[in-house]
């Protein structure tokens, strides 16, 4: 077992001589990989924080339930109450027949002469406010006021939740069709660089076939650098996030005056960067492996 650990711990050290020997292009790798990860995990952030902005235009959500004309006091207080007791509801507000009478009237400039209405046709209606965004709950809501007695119809306002969640959906499916992309482009780069460290070191891979080195023996040290490769560049994205949330929020704080309210944004959680970190090193791993082994395979052939 120690012997295992201690060749692994030789590659490493390589791998690390390496890095260090071509600083320079090192560091530029670094930060190639860096801002390629940083595309879609800026998207990922702002759609994190969408639910931010969501419970500030939660108050747009309403449902607006019409009574039967026949009904009476008694009926209205029990629905009053009924939704009173209701954790999603945000507000209430009861609009009795006569007023939205009396509304239609002064809006359209008409009298009900001029309408040729012998009654009010409007029924009482309340609209209610609604503090969730979640469908099932919205439709359990819906469900359990259509069984009210009195209730005749129930309007739902809710396009501009479908609109919302639709956005979102568009903005995942660009997020992964980019990070896809931007992973083909790493791996592409990474497996180049580790081409050309192949070529520098290729007489000391042939010597070290010659003395019975096996391949995956003279595969590590490139896979560590490869791996090094996706540590730094990932540490690269965590502090240009880092660094978007803090500049962002000091500006925001300056415009607060302005917007009323302050606009935050709230950074990734420890959990999510450590996945940007081990898939950044897992791209580095797998780009190193596979540059490796076919560069030193053509070398075998050539040779």
């Amino acid at each position: 077992m120690f012997p295992y650990l201690h060749n692994h711990f030789q590659a490493f050290i390589r791998g690390l001589i390496r890095i260090k020997s071509n600083i320079g292009s090192s560091i530029i790798m670094f930060i190639v990989i860096g801002i390629s990860l940083c595309l879609p995990s800026a998207g990922y952030l702002i759609v994190e924080n969408v639910r931010q902005i969501s419970t500030k235009v939660q108050h747009e959500a309403e449902i607006s339930i019409f009574l039967k004309k026949d009904i009476t006091q008694e009926q209205i207080s029990f629905i009053d109450s009924a939704l009173k007791n209701s954790s999603e509801i945000k507000k209430i507000h009861f609009e009795p027949k006569l007023l939205a009478w009396e509304k239609l009237q002064a809006k359209l400039k008409l009298t009900t002469l001029d309408i040729g209405a012998s009654e009010n046709p409007l029924p009482d209606g309340f609209f209610i406010t609604l503090n969730t965004l979640s469908n099932v709950k919205i439709n359990g809501l819906i469900d359990s006021l259509k069984v009210v007695d009195g209730v005749d119809n129930i309007v739902v306002d809710g396009s501009w939740i479908k609109k919302l969640r639709a956005i979102i959906f568009m903005i995942k499916i660009g997020l992964f069709s980019l990070g896809g992309l931007l992973v083909i482009v790493l791996i592409v780069i990474i497996s180049n660089t580790i081409r050309l460290q192949t070529l520098t070191f290729q007489e000391e891979i042939l010597v070290s076939k010659l003395i019975g080195a096996t391949n995956s023996f003279i595969h590590r040290p490139f896979m560590y650098t490869g791996l090094i490769y996706g540590l730094g560049g990932s540490l690269v994205t965590i502090s240009i996030l880092k660094a978007m949330v803090i500049t962002f929020n000091r500006a925001a704080e300056r415009f607060e005056y302005i917007l009323g309210n302050t606009i935050t944004l709230k950074d990734l959680p420890v959990t999510d960067y450590t996945i940007i970190i081990f898939a950044a090193m897992f791209i580095g791993l797998f780009a190193s492996f596979f540059a490796a082994r076919q560069s030193i395979k053509k070398l075998e052939k050539s040779n």
